[in-house]
């Protein structure tokens, strides 16, 4: 978190030693506003000037003073005021109150203000005053900026609205001039209790400033290339963002959930991966599936992280252990992470603050591939490492490869009420079934950076055993019967333009193998034919018998897809397959 020293200024600032130009509102603003500060001007010798912009005609509620007279009892204030300042440089223009805003030959008079007396620090209200009168002279203000050629200082000061300020001005030395000036203000403080206010702001500008320091006076003060840059309104927004908590400071719950089992070292890099991340609201749920009791490494090594530990009787697989510590789960935000991969330090918080900011619900980045050379990870073990999952987010290519690793994946707890955990009757690639069905219901987005690592491991004759009862075939084959259902025309067709005919042969060898052995024999024929004059009849003759059965399994294989679409239009909303099916098929000749 930032500290205070950044945000506010702990030292006072002498503001003296410049050509300053005061814009009043209102007769009296000048004083309430930063008349300590005119007062050091003033009694360091340095030019000042106070414009006030309206009559002040306004300012008596009930009505019972004539106008005029009102008007003149303002200006008499108004100099009394400014003579305890020290300052007698007094202008006053003629606008009415409540009147400033698109009064016309305002903007010029401002700009030959300007010309004329050819400030160096200008004192001005905020853009976030709620007077009407105050935001008015702001903005005259800075459009006749724009048309000023040299650069000045601009303090806004503060009347009704208090700004983020950037300079203190400590006016304890001043004070008692300050208040004889504002006491000269009669009539305005009938209307309201204006001295104990101003006074009141004051002492509350020293909080930051040191003890000898009673009184001071807050402005936030830019150049006035920058205001003509970007307009006054942008200014008191300026590193507004210094004061939100960063994302590692704060933020929702993350759910970082870690299936193990008998590997208590890989464990332990981890647990040791996920407190060393910068994003800090997080929560561990560890599911072990019937391994040995790791409950103590776990605590160990959390690091203050809370965590939650459960602990399976018996093995009951990969799908399983992972739908454990969903329900387990209380984050907001959901991260999965085996016993053996690690997560980089910046995973979370790049994840979260991505996913935020396109206000999605889930979100992957890139992972590297490091193979080791020995089973516990350690840095001087690394044998290679390759960047193979850095894929964009296609919902088709990911029905026929699975190309987002678990760990990668950050997604919303919201995600559950549409999808169903995992299918726990998959020994393999149940995460990527998973990732299969979220994807028909939310998009996924890509963070192009490595925030993870896939670890792979020399194995043992023990892990080779223990992974061989997975057969990896049938896995695949589980896998493709349960993605039929999403696979549309469009996900195919796209599919067997990749070249991918790989799987064609596998559901028809037969016709696969055929097609090649008569392409290779009617090949040869052709040659002999060309050679044997004698027996060239007999061989064209058989040719052409070839070449019609050729033709034959070559329109089976063509009719392949559009019978696979017309195979899914009898599913529910097939009218999409049917018309695809027309599309693609065409007659052979």
């Amino acid at each position: 978190m930032i500290g205070e020293e950044c945000l506010i200024p702990y030292q006072p600032t002498d503001p003296t030693g410049k050509r300053a130009l005061v814009l009043a509102p209102h007769p009296d603003d000048e004083t309430f506003g930063c008349g300590g500060t005119l007062a050091l001007h003033a009694n360091a010798g340095d030019p000042v000037k106070v414009v006030f912009l309206t009559n002040g005609g306004a300012g008596e509620a009930s009505g019972k003073t004539d106008k005029s007279q009102y008007v003149r009892l303002r200006r008499e204030e108004a100099r009394k005021a400014c003579a305890c300042l020290g300052v007698p440089h007094l202008e006053f223009w003629p606008y009415e109150d409540r009147c400033l805003a698109g009064s016309r030959g305002a903007l010029g008079r401002m700009m030959d203000l300007l010309e004329d007396f050819r400030p160096e620090i200008v004192y001005v209200p905020s853009p976030l005053e709620f007077h009407p009168d105050h935001r008015a002279v702001c903005v005259l203000f800075c459009d006749a900026l724009c048309h000023y050629a040299s650069d000045v200082d601009v303090a806004f000061y503060e009347l009704g609205q208090p700004v983020r300020v950037n300079r203190l001005v400590d006016i304890t030395g001043v004070s008692a001039q300050k208040a004889q000036a504002v006491a000269a203000y009669g009539s305005q403080l009938r209307e309201r209790a204006y001295g104990d206010i101003s006074v009141a702001l004051d002492r509350y500008r020293s909080l930051t400033l040191p003890d000898d320091v009673v009184y001071a006076e807050g402005f936030s003060v830019w150049r006035s290339a920058l205001v003509r840059k970007i307009g006054p309104f942008s200014i008191p927004f300026q590193q507004v963002h210094r004061l939100e908590p960063d994302s590692g400071e704060a933020g929702p719950l993350v759910s970082v959930i870690v299936r193990t089992q008998d590997r208590p070292k890989r464990l332990a890099n981890a647990v040791r991966s996920i407190t060393e991340q910068t994003y800090q609201n997080l929560e561990i749920v560890v599911v072990n599936d019937g391994g040995e009791d790791v409950n103590d490494v776990v605590k160990a090594l959390a690091g203050g992280i809370p965590v939650t530990h459960i602990a399976h009787e018996g093995p009951k697989g990969r799908a399983a252990a992972l739908n454990s510590g969903l329900r387990a789960a209380r984050g907001m935000y959901l991260n999965f992470l085996d016993d053996d991969d690690i997560l980089l330090p910046r995973h979370v918080e790049a994840l979260l603050s991505f996913l935020q900011a396109r206000e999605g619900k889930v979100a992957y980045s890139n992972v590297l591939s490091v193979y080791f050379s020995r089973f516990d990870g350690r840095p001087q073990d690394r044998l290679k490492e390759e960047l193979v999952f850095n894929l964009d987010f296609d919902p088709d290519i990911l029905l026929f490869q699975n190309y987002i690793p678990i760990m990668s994946v950050l997604f919303s707890s919201k995600v559950l009420a549409q999808v169903n955990g995992f299918c726990e009757d998959l020994d393999l690639f149940e995460d990527w079934e998973f990732w299969i069905r979220v994807s028909r219901h939310f998009r996924f987005h890509h963070l192009d950076q490595v925030t993870a690592e896939y670890r792979f491991y020399a194995v043992s004759s023990d892990e080779g055993a223990h992974r061989e009862k997975y057969r990896y075939d049938e896995a695949l084959a589980a896998v493709f019967d349960r993605v039929k259902p999403f696979v549309t025309g469009t996900a195919w067709v796209r599919f067997l333009h990749q070249g991918s005919m790989g799987r064609f042969r596998e559901n028809a060898p037969e016709q696969g193998c055929q097609v090649s052995s008569m392409e290779a024999e009617l090949a040869e024929l052709r040659k002999t034919a060309g050679a044997l004059g004698a027996e060239v009849e007999k061989y064209k003759n058989r040719a052409s018998e070839l070449e019609k059965a050729l033709k034959g399994l070559k329109m089976k294989r063509e009719q392949a897809t559009p019978a696979f679409l017309e195979k899914m239009a009898r599913i529910p909303g097939g009218r999409f397959y049917k018309r695809l099916a027309r599309r693609i098929r065409k007659p052979v000749t």
